[in-house]
Order: structure tokens, then sequence, then C-alpha cells
């Protein structure tokens, strides 16, 4: 089975960030990925960070793909910024900081690496493989 692929733009507002989650979780239904609620909350709160970290970490356009093939998805967001993402740990007091914590702990692999003009953030999520098809010959008798 080929990739399949989705790309799209957002403004880098903070106020983007609903609309892009929801879209790749809609994506992804609709290539027939067989999303339960907790599988689709995860793809959700993956995607929520890490366009978030891209929001509030550049400026300008941030591009987002969605890739699947049977038993994932990559979310990957490309940004302006050059910061390398950070993983640490926050205090109870803090309000941020928690994100690719979060993301590491959700998918099965994250990664980042530089790129031309700014950085690419990645994650993986495992999903169920779609059910085959199952084709049985009716001979006539019976």
């Amino acid at each position: 089975m080929p990739t399949l692929v989705t790309r799209f733009d957002i403004t880098g507002d903070s106020s983007d960030v609903p609309a892009a989650r929801r879209l790749l979780v809609e994506q992804a239904r609709a290539w027939g990925v067989p999303l339960n609620e907790e599988t689709a909350c995860t793809v959700s709160v993956v995607a929520s960070e890490l366009v978030t970290n891209a929001v509030v970490h550049t400026t300008g356009t941030v591009t987002i793909s969605l890739y699947h093939q049977p038993g994932r998805l990559l979310i990957e967001v490309l940004d302006t910024s050059s910061d390398v993402p950070l993983v640490h740990e926050a205090g109870i007091e803090e309000e941020h900081g928690r994100g690719m914590a979060l993301v590491g702990a959700l998918a099965a692999r994250i990664g980042w690496q530089h790129v031309d003009r700014g950085k690419r953030v990645w994650a993986e999520v495992a999903v169920p493989k779609p059910f085959p098809l199952l084709v049985t010959r009716h001979n006539g008798v019976g």
C-alpha cells in the first residue's frame, strides 16, 4: 500500500491549533484508518503539542503533514525556528514545558532535524491496521 499524504499550512497563530488537530484526525478517518476514541485522542494530543510548540517558538507559516502507512500515522511539523525541541521536566507549578515529554510518552517514536529554513519535528503514532476485506465465493449450492 502506498503512503497516503496530506499537507497544509497555518499562519502560525495559536487560534489555528484546534482546527489543525481536528483536520488531522478527520483526514486519518477519511483514509479509513480505524481510530477508536483512545487512538483518536492520542493523535489529537500529539498533533496539538507539536503544532503548539511550532506556533509558540516561531513566526510565520507552519507546515503540517500527515503520512499514513498501515499501522502508523506520522505527524510532521515544519517551522522557521532552528531552536532544538527540548524535553524537560516541568515543575508542579509550571504551566508550560510538558509538551515534548507528553509527545514522547504517547508516540511510538519522535524525532527532529534541521532543514534549510528551520526544523522538522515529527512523531509516529501506532494505529490499528484496517481489517482485510474477506471475499467469499458462493458456488450456488445450498
